[in-house]
């Protein structure tokens, strides 16, 4: 039978060798080995004898301690692992069985569907599989979704997969997988300057500091123009409307007035103001009227009244005239004068 070897220390660990399951210790022997019986041991690791087991096909590793199945990358030819009453916490160590036809790992830790679904997916000749009497077995739908992911399994913890079950799990678990699909995140754009070399990087590092540094000397200096040139203390100049109504208001206020009429207390200022009034009171020049030869030529003609062709038209003409203050008024005059039609 075969035996467990213990290594030896303070805290002895049990290991499942192999070798113990072959008349001899060689080469020869275990590259022909084809089956390893190694259950009820308590064993809680394997040992790393089993690199020597190439053409191992057949594992029994029930009834023992194992969380985890180490040292059994080069044995790819496995086509049955039985993995019973254990605690292994996962299958991810098993991937690499791409010949795997049996599986039986009941009453284990096996916790996660969708991570060990992840992993029997990749079974593609397994043909029977037990997963009861682990945390796996207690989620929800957990029959129907493995015969949906698992095609290729005909029989499910001891049951044999039917056709009716098949049906039910194509309509019921791709609803689930929808409702429990966490969302899609969406996809970031990449910003234009992340594809830009170090080299570039360093260049447009560059330029923007020499900008800033350029912009800050500008700022500085128009600072300083404005400190020198603006002094506080000095009023502000006066626009040329304000200064010439207060000149006007100014000589406006020289007039006073007494018994005998208004009298000016600069004889200067009132010769001033004579010559000002005298100026406005003329007529502005008028323009020349540009019909006015061709209505006469039209008028001395023998039928022009006859035909009609002169009408009177009204003008309204503006004329400024000063008061005794000096003040400017705008007085309305009315006209006539004769238009000819398309003349």
């Amino acid at each position: 039978s075969a035996r467990a070897r213990s290594v030896s220390g303070p805290s002895a660990v049990v290991m499942c060798d192999p070798y113990h399951c072959i008349a001899k210790r060689n080469r020869k022997y275990s590259s022909e080995c084809t089956e390893v019986h190694l259950t009820n041991l308590g064993a809680e690791e394997l040992s790393e004898s089993f690199h020597e087991f190439p053409n191992l096909e057949t594992l029994w590793l029930s009834g023992n301690r194992l969380s985890r199945l180490d040292n059994l990358q080069s044995n790819f030819r496995i086509q049955e692992l039985y993995l019973q009453d254990n605690r292994i916490v996962s299958l991810a160590s098993v991937k690499t069985f791409k010949f795997l036809r049996v599986l039986l790992a009941s009453n284990n830790q096996l916790r996660n569907l969708d991570k060990q679904l992840l992993v029997l997916t990749r079974f593609a000749f397994l043909k029977k599989l037990d997963l009861f009497d682990n945390p796996v077995a207690e989620e929800p739908d957990y029959r129907l979704r493995i015969i949906h992911h698992v095609p290729q399994v005909e029989t499910l913890d001891r049951h044999v997969v039917k056709g009716h079950e098949r049906l039910r799990a194509d309509e019921v678990v791709p609803n689930l997988d929808k409702a429990s699909a966490p969302k899609p995140e969406k996809l970031r754009k990449t910003p234009p300057w992340a594809q830009h070399s170090e080299v570039e990087k360093h260049c447009f590092r560059t330029a923007r500091a020499i900008a800033d540094r350029r912009r800050a000397d500008e700022e500085a200096a128009i600072g300083q123009i404005l400190t020198r040139s603006i002094d506080l203390s000095v009023a502000p100049p006066l626009s040329r409307t304000i200064h010439e109504t207060r000149s006007r208001w100014e000589e406006t206020n020289r007039l006073r007035p007494d018994d005998h009429g208004w009298v000016h207390s600069n004889p200067g200022d009132v010769l001033k103001a004579l010559a000002h009034g005298l100026e406005a009171r003329r007529d502005p020049p008028r323009k020349p009227e540009p019909f006015a030869k061709t209505l006469r030529r039209h008028l001395s003609g023998p039928a022009a009244k006859m035909r009609g062709d002169v009408f009177h038209q009204s003008f309204l003409h503006t004329q400024r005239e000063p008061d005794e203050l000096g003040r400017h008024s705008v007085r309305v005059k009315h006209g006539t004068r004769l238009t000819g039609l398309g003349g």
